[in-house]
Formats: structure tokens, C-alpha cells, sequence
């Protein structure tokens, strides 16, 4: 079992948070980390849930960790990544009434099975960590609608999910993460349209990536179209999840 501590979450009253974590409890989807237990005390709270044996997509991709591998993710592996990890952000959009039902998708918060089936982990914590902490950490308001506009939407987490999905494409960690609020001038999104722009694609994705085929860079370039698509600044273009999914379902039977 593996035990994390908060501080930071006291945003919402004893039986506030006693609801939440009820609702939390009774989410069950196979690319999601089930929360097992919680405990409440006003100056910290402690969520129990499963180890994973594979430890977080960050320690695969970027080689970090007790996790990391030498031979890396091959291809057919991170599409089935990509392929979870929408799914899972689906039921969540599906199953949960908030703005923004993830708030925190990024590659270290998405763990490995021994199979390497993605789960989903630190969801739908939004609501009772407190707003200063919020804001600073979790990736929602790193978004360019939040620093444009002040306010995040359900397509928020769907722009997280383009970042993790350029992440995996690429290799390459998002500098995003690091900032304090969005900068287009480090968001991963911009710097692979820029790339495209100047007719460079081919320079995007990782080197030596494992598992290739010949259809696999048809296979790339789609999910780096639909990442982009998931990542437009402008709301009323962007994808919502379902559509995601659909998208990534499309040629699932082709890898």
C-alpha cells in the first residue's frame, strides 16, 4: 500500500470532506487508482491507496526513479498509455460534476501496472485543497485559458491530456510543469507547431523508439495531430474528451 500525505486540504469542512472522498471511493474504471482508505485531521490528511508495480510514466519516459528503464517505452506500449489514460480521463468527465473532474494530469501522476495499463492517480483532489496551493501546483492553472481568462472548463483537463500526449510522442519533459502560471514561449504544444510549421515533423518524435513498424509513422503523426488538437488555446476548437477517445479508438485495431 502506499500512504500520501496532505497538508493543504483544508479547503472544505470535516463533512464536506468525508462526502468527497465517499464519492471518490465509489469510482471503479480500470485506468483509474482506487482511493482503498482516507484519514481526516484538521492539520493533515492521509489517501491510501495500492502500490504499482511499474511506478509513474515520468520515471519511464524521462529515466528518473527506482522506475525508469534503460530500453525505454516501445511504440505499442505508449499508444495503449495514451489509449487508458483518455479513457480513464473520460469516466472521470463522465462520473464527476466538477469544472475541471482531473485538474492534475500529468506524466507523474499517471502510474504503470505490470502490464503497463495506465491508471490515473491525485483526481478530483481540486475541490478540497486549498485555492493558494492550487493554484501554484496543480497543472488546471497552468493552462492558457486560466492565465487568458482567470477560469478553467471541462476541456481544461482535455489540454492536459494533449501536453501528456506530446510528452509521450516526443520524449520530451514539459517545461510547463516547472513555471508558475502558462508560458507559451515553454509550452510543449508550441514548440511541436512550431515544428510543423517549419516543416520539421519528422524531427518531433523520439529517437530509437522501440516497437516501430511501417505504419507506424501514419500512426504517429495522427496522434500528434489529435495532441495539437487537445492543446488549441482557442475553447470553442478544441476536442472534448469523448471525441478524444473516439479518435484514438479509430486505429487502436491497427497497432
Amino acid at each position: 500500500m502506499v500512504v500520501k500525505r496532505y497538508r493543504h486540504m483544508n479547503n472544505v469542512g470535516r463533512e464536506e470532506f468525508h462526502e468527497h472522498m465517499r464519492m471518490l471511493g465509489k469510482l471503479k474504471h480500470p485506468n483509474l487508482l482506487p482511493l482503498e482508505a482516507y484519514y481526516y485531521r484538521k492539520e493533515e490528511k492521509l489517501l491510501v491507496s495500492k502500490f504499482v508495480d511499474k511506478g509513474s510514466l515520468a520515471s519511464h519516459l524521462h529515466g528518473v526513479g527506482n522506475h525508469s528503464s534503460e530500453q525505454g517505452l516501445d511504440w505499442p506500449t505508449r499508444v495503449k498509455i495514451i489509449r487508458g489514460t483518455a479513457k480513464g480521463l473520460a469516466y472521470l468527465h463522465d462520473e464527476i460534476p466538477l469544472t475541471v473532474p482531473h485538474a492534475h494530469l500529468k506524466s507523474s501522476n499517471v502510474l504503470l501496472d505490470e502490464s503497463f495499463e495506465p491508471m490515473l492517480t491525485d483526481y478530483a483532489l481540486r475541490p478540497v485543497i486549498n485555492s493558494d496551493h492550487a493554484h501554484k501546483l496543480m497543472i488546471a492553472y497552468k493552462s492558457p485559458e486560466y492565465a487568458q481568462h482567470g477560469k478553467t472548463s471541462n476541456k481544461t483537463d482535455v489540454w492536459s491530456l494533449g501536453i501528456l500526449m506530446l510528452e509521450i510522442l516526443t520524449g520530451k519533459f514539459p517545461e510547463n510543469y516547472l513555471t508558475s502560471g502558462y508560458d507559451s514561449g515553454s509550452d510543449l504544444g508550441t514548440w511541436v507547431n512550431n515544428m510543423v510549421k517549419e516543416k520539421r515533423m519528422g524531427e518531433v518524435f523520439e529517437k530509437d523508439m522501440a516497437g516501430t513498424t511501417k505504419d507506424s509513422k501514419s500512426q504517429m503523426i495522427h496522434l500528434l495531430k489529435l495532441a495539437l488538437s487537445c492543446c488549441e488555446e482557442d475553447l470553442e476548437i478544441r476536442v472534448d474528451v469523448k471525441e478524444a477517445v473516439e479518435k484514438i479508438e479509430q486505429f487502436m485495431d491497427d497497432v
